[in-house]
């Protein structure tokens, strides 16, 4: 019992989720509720993906031959979509009305413009984290963003400006979960099925579109805060 409450409270210290805040705000009053609000793809070079260093992805490229710049380029392309898509998911949910178009979008008139830039993509190491787990190996990913109120698309009216970073929590390895196997001849089976497990649990969304949905979140958190301090929505709309 005693094992099975320090691993309860390891799940909840390992819950993460994206921190943001406003690092610039523009004295610009109360605006008019927008008629739009765009949400463009964050730029992101994929030189700026540091890609997972753990043994099992390093020897998978290797079978494939695939180059580490296709595999940066791949995990660029991921991560900028779900950022993008989770964040307009997210605003649309607040009653907002929202859009995902290209960054070279020319938007309408009366929009809230959503733009930024991913500085850093890191991979971390699955392995360690999947074994180890409690922050070691962890992957992470860091963003800016620029809210800017169009009426004239020629000129558009700065906002906010805003930071943030996420990353895959603390959550315990294998190691931490192995139980009563790991005192009998069984830790090896038990291990494995455990990693199995853990690294099961991650496949279902690569790590680089977890990290972008949890900064997508917070991002959108911060922007509907914004929407309820102009009165564009009721305080209620923003869970």
């Amino acid at each position: 019992m005693r094992r099975l409450a320090m691993l309860l409270g390891l799940a909840v210290a390992a819950c993460s989720q994206g921190h943001v805040q406003t690092t610039e705000s523009a004295v610009t009053g109360t605006l008019p509720a927008p008629a739009h609000v765009v949400v463009t793809d964050f730029t992101l070079k994929p030189e700026q993906v540091k890609l997972d260093s753990g043994i099992g992805p390093q020897f998978m490229a290797a079978e494939s031959g695939q180059p580490a710049s296709a595999r940066e380029m791949q995990a660029a392309r991921a991560t900028q979509a779900a950022l993008a898509e989770t964040l307009t998911a997210r605003l649309a949910s607040y009653g907002l009305p929202v859009e995902r178009l290209p960054a070279d979008a020319i938007p309408p008139p009366n929009t809230l413009l959503v733009q930024g830039q991913i500085g850093a993509v890191n991979e971390g190491n699955r392995s360690r984290r999947t074994l180890i787990g409690l922050g070691a190996g962890k992957s992470s990913i860091a963003a800016s963003a620029q809210l800017y109120y169009i009426t004239d698309p020629s000129q558009p009216r700065f906002v906010q400006s805003l930071t943030g970073t996420a990353d895959s929590g603390h959550k315990p390895g294998a190691a931490e979960t192995m139980g009563a196997g790991a005192a009998t001849d069984r830790l090896a089976t038990s291990s494995a099925m455990t990693a199995a497990t853990h690294a099961g649990a991650e496949g279902r969304r690569t790590d680089d579109e977890a990290n972008a949905d949890r900064l997508a979140e917070a991002l959108a958190r911060q922007i509907g805060a914004y929407a309820v301090s102009q009165g564009w929505l009721g305080a209620s709309a923003v869970h």
